[in-house]
């Protein structure tokens, strides 16, 4: 067993190692924030480990240090940072923000215009206790939080549904449904290591209890997996454990690991019943202040009805930032699903270009070659996407 175990881990130390060395960078939805000293998540988002509704200093300083700014920006963003521009006061302990988000596939013959996101966010704070929630509608995908079941189309979505409390400073204790405790949270889940360890925002959240800690060079949280209760029948929902852990030595540098181990009655892809493992690295980093790049690199382990394989997956990202709120972006990916597979392994490499113009709004194009999902021996194929986003 354990000579077996040798050239996987061998080979993922190898890609971990290039990647901390040549492609390091950070994990948050918006990677260039670590320049500005952020190595945390909980001061700008409810939850403490990033994404989802965003708290008041959150919406500010996305008003003040994302996008761009055509005149002198004033100290402070006033009720420019507000919900709907403060036109609807909110009441101290709730926070409300609305996201749209829709993606233009430009295929020649066939160009399709999807609703990727619809949602309202609502969330409540009342001293040591907090709870969120998310409904909102999509035209296509995103099956793992359907609340209605229509394969025609148009669907009801509830991601995320959570309540916790915090007992001490630092600490939060949660439960509901919510996003899995896992490397890089980004809203990109097209990535490899998002899509492969199935562990993106879009709808892979999962009901369960975790407990996150957060100080000012520390993050971690652990989450005991319960199933997606949205999927059926039962045979289906994964049940496990999902983790990670960073270290800031700097204010512009961490470090991190994740770990995740799940088992099935029947997987959702090959119906046999599986145990699944990811167990990885990743790392952010603004190593100038205008240059943010993440990286990450997982092992994977798979058992489906007595039969094991071994895999890699990994993704790096480089963002520089020339101009306050224009981002231009190099992508690669690779992913290697199983070592014992004769397919070639599959990978991508582009460029993006996101471009904060307007308060709450964004526009991204991505151009890229390659595969898009983690299928062995597919043929690599250039592809475009137009993706714009606005948030109340």
């Amino acid at each position: 067993m354990a000579s077996s175990l040798r050239a996987p881990l061998r080979a993922l130390l190898a890609f971990g190692a290039l990647l901390l060395a040549f492609l390091p960078g950070q994990a948050h939805a918006y990677p260039w924030m670590i320049r500005h000293g952020y190595t945390n998540c909980a001061q700008c988002h409810v939850d403490p480990s990033g994404g989802g509704v965003l708290t008041d200093y959150g919406r500010g300083q996305g008003e003040i240090l994302v996008r761009t700014h055509y005149t002198k920006m004033e100290e402070s963003p006033g009720k420019s940072a507000d919900f709907l521009f403060g036109l609807v006061p909110l009441p101290d302990p709730l926070l409300l923000q609305a996201d749209v988000r829709g993606l233009v596939i430009p295929e020649p013959g066939n160009v399709r215009a999807i609703l990727m996101q619809g949602d309202l966010r609502a969330a409540v704070q009342a001293g040591p206790v907090i709870a969120t929630g998310t409904l909102g509608a999509v035209s296509a995908g995103a099956q793992g939080a359907w609340v209605t079941g229509s394969d025609a189309g148009w669907n009801l979505v509830a991601r995320e549904f959570w309540a916790g409390v915090t007992p001490a400073k630092g600490w939060m204790i949660k439960a509901g449904r919510m996003n899995l405790p896992y490397g890089i949270r980004s809203e990109n889940h097209i990535l490899y290591t998002r899509s492969v360890t199935r562990t993106t925002t879009n709808d892979d959240q999962q009901l369960g209890a975790s407990v996150a800690f957060t100080s000012k060079r520390f993050r971690a949280e652990v989450m005991g997996i319960a199933g997606n209760f949205q999927v059926r029948p039962d045979a289906f929902r994964e049940r496990g454990y999902s983790l990670y852990g960073t270290w800031a030595p700097e204010k512009t540098l961490e470090l991190g690991v994740s770990s995740l181990v799940t088992v099935a009655q029947a997987d959702v892809d090959t119906l046999a019943p599986r145990t699944r493992q990811a167990h990885g690295l990743f790392t952010r980093w603004a190593p100038l202040e205008q240059l943010g790049v993440l990286a990450e690199a997982s092992l994977l382990v798979s058992n489906d009805d007595g039969t094991t394989t071994r895999g890699v997956v990994g993704n790096a990202v480089l963002d520089w930032e020339p101009k306050q709120g224009v981002h231009l972006m190099g992508i690669g990916g690779y992913c290697d699903a199983s070592f014992a597979d004769q397919g070639s392994p599959a990978w991508t490499g582009g460029g993006a270009v996101q471009w904060f113009l307007a308060p709450r709004v964004d526009l991204r194009i991505d151009v890229f070659d390659g595969v898009l999902y983690c299928t062995p021996g597919a043929t690599a194929t250039p592809m475009g996407l137009l993706q714009g986003h606005v948030y109340l």
